[in-house]
């Protein structure tokens, strides 16, 4: 069954026109993030479609936000010092000196779109949404920069527009850190605050070139009387942890001999709790080891000659990761296999996975594999009286094509798998296709299809415009 009808096409294509116009308005003006105006840089020195980023954008991002090997001349736009350089030999006895951007170092990022989407439903009937104009979609407020030596930060607030005209405000990355603060450059980083975790660094949707997020990692619901069945609600409390995409916790990481990444941290596990963020006294930790094989050193260091296009690398990145959490009192509403209610609590879970990125020519493939297990407890919701306790296991794993056609021009292929833990459940499958326009440095746009491939009748299609200034 077609999403579209040959009427229905032609109405979409008024609409991809509609879209099209857009573009070419919102090219006009002229737009800059805050990184390349302090550097004085085009999105491409870092990004290869942004927001995915190239490797000497993540050396940038892995130094905490300075140029790799970073001189005062590279600094277009000179920072203001808070005391005199002469008060380091001065410390303790005097505060040590800071600096603020000259300019305000904030970025903002808005994206349209037109949405198209066929849904199978649980009576057999089809329900289709044709020409949904999100007019915007959402729109977010970066800051990010330095504060002088060893010390730097990045914050988002994200405003999601709902169809009722209501619009949603979350505060999704909020973050010190301090860079290289002893020993030798890049040995030791620190961050505290809200971040997108380190652990994730490669395939966390913020840094990835699809819109469609990497669900069958992310969002997977581990709750159920036999185990999860599948994804979770996009609006669910308390938040079932499949692997976070972000944390509340501190982390350290830093870079080994130009090629090594070591990743660890200590973060919040199942939020909301009751009047507190965390759902309990317990701390969830994480760790990640990286080697990367050929290519831009992690910290920017290079042997030899570089590849002519800033995308290409030619190099292979491979890492282990693991993720443990507890959380035990923690109830969530479910049923049995009768129907009669249940609390469930996650008291143990653990995920455990590889991670793989091939940069070849003008194709970057990049994977992960991940296993996780979850020691549910099962009570009755009157008084938490025991009924039982199971320990099943999930699989997930993806993989993804990014080729560069042309240096404004990339095409996108995922597949996606997952095998929930109920073993009654068949695995779910996922395809996306998707291609990506820069019309601008910093305007894009995406043509993205996202289909169930077990279920074909659903499946999705948008047109979408993000532009950064």
């Amino acid at each position: 069954m077609s999403l579209f009808s040959p009427k229905q096409q032609g109405v979409w294509l008024a609409g991809a026109l509609t879209v099209a116009g857009i573009v070419g308005a919102a090219s006009s003006a002229s737009a800059i993030p805050a990184f390349a105006r302090k550097y004085q840089t085009s999105c491409q020195t870092c990004h290869i479609m942004f927001p995915k980023l190239n490797a000497f954008g993540e050396a940038f991002r892995l130094a905490g936000y300075r140029m790799p090997g970073e001189t005062p001349g590279m600094v277009k736009i000179p920072p203001i010092p808070l005391g005199a350089p002469a008060y380091k030999q001065l410390w303790p006895k005097a505060v040590w000196p800071g600096a603020i951007d000259s300019v305000p170092p904030f970025a903002m990022n808005i994206q349209f779109a037109d949405h198209n989407e066929s849904d199978l439903n649980p009576n057999g009937s089809v329900t289709n949404i044709l020409n949904d104009f999100q007019f915007p979609t959402e729109a977010n407020i970066f800051a990010g920069g330095t504060l002088g030596d060893h010390v730097s930060y990045l914050s988002e607030v994200t405003f999601g527009q709902n169809p009722d005209g209501s619009v949603d405000v979350e505060l999704e990355h909020a973050s010190l850190n301090f860079d290289s603060p002893f020993g030798p450059h890049d040995l030791f980083h620190f961050r505290i605050g809200k971040i997108s975790p380190n652990l994730t660094d490669g395939f966390n949707e913020m840094w990835i070139s699809t819109d469609s997020p990497i669900n069958s990692v992310f969002a997977y619901d581990p709750i159920g009387a036999q185990g999860g069945v599948g994804l979770a609600p996009d609006s669910i409390s308390p938040t079932p942890i499949s692997l976070p995409t972000l944390v509340r916790g501190i982390e350290a990481y830093g870079i080994i001999d130009h090629r090594i990444l070591y990743v660890a941290g200590v973060a919040s596990g199942i939020s909301p709790g009751v009047n507190r963020f965390d759902g309990n006294n317990a701390k969830d930790v994480y760790a990640r080891l990286d080697y990367k094989i050929g290519g831009m050193g992690l910290d920017g260091y290079e042997k030899g000659n570089p590849p002519v296009d800033s995308w290409q690398d030619n190099s292979l990145r491979l890492g282990l990761f693991v993720y443990r959490g507890d959380g035990a009192g923690i109830d969530f509403a479910s049923s049995d296999l009768l129907g009669a209610p249940i609390n469930i609590q996650d008291t143990k879970y653990l995920r455990t996975g590889l991670y793989g990125s091939w940069f070849i020519g003008n194709l970057n493939v990049f994977g992960v594999y991940m296993h996780g297990t979850d020691t549910l407890r099962l009570l009755q919701p009157a008084n938490d009286t025991f009924i039982s306790q199971l320990s099943p296991g999930y699989d997930a794993w993806f993989t993804q094509g990014d080729y560069m056609i042309l240096p404004w021009l990339q095409g996108t292929f995922r597949y996606e798998d997952l095998k929930p833990g109920d073993p009654t459940v068949p695995s779910l499958r996922t395809a996306v296709l998707n291609a990506s326009m820069l019309i601008r440095a910093n305007v894009k746009f995406m043509l993205e299809y996202v289909r169930d491939l077990r279920q074909g009748q659903n499946h999705s299609f948008d047109a979408i415009v993000r532009f950064a200034f």
